[in-house]
């Protein structure tokens, strides 16, 4: 028997390309349901140098490269339980590592890991299994 489950995916980019590839091969073997817009991630404070109570405007001023913007998407997507699933896509080139949530039912969030696997190197960064529902972390390089 096979059921149809329903899983979110949420992608936290620095480049909107790495994100629409990771998407893209969820969307080859799972139906897409929804998509949310992107979220940006707020960029953790430079350090400063300064002493405590030293005015700002005193202090000197650097030159940084500017840091791409971080953002996070969301899309849904029904999986299929006990279908063979698989993508014609190669091995996808990413920019920079995309570290990925998934959250659903224990076998479909295993069954979009396995998928991402066969595209991505794939580091297991987390999970955390409720009730009915589990969530894992990815970093896909």
């Amino acid at each position: 028997m096979t059921t149809t489950d329903e899983i979110t995916v949420e992608v936290v980019e620095h480049d909107p390309h790495d994100g629409d590839a990771v998407l893209a091969v969820l969307a080859e073997a799972f139906q897409a349901t929804t998509e949310m817009a992107p979220i940006p991630m707020p960029l953790a404070p430079l350090p400063t140098t300064a002493m405590p109570g030293t005015p700002a405007s005193t202090m000197p001023m650097t030159a940084t490269p500017p840091t791409p913007a971080t953002m996070c998407r969301a899309r849904s997507f029904l999986t299929t339980s006990g279908a063979a699933v698989s993508v014609h896509s190669s091995p996808a080139h990413l920019s920079r590592p995309v570290d990925v949530d998934i959250l659903g039912p224990a076998d479909a969030v295993e069954q979009a890991r396995a998928l991402l696997a066969g595209v991505f190197t794939v580091q297991d960064l987390g999970w955390v299994s409720g009730e009915h529902e589990f969530e894992t972390r990815l970093r896909l390089t």
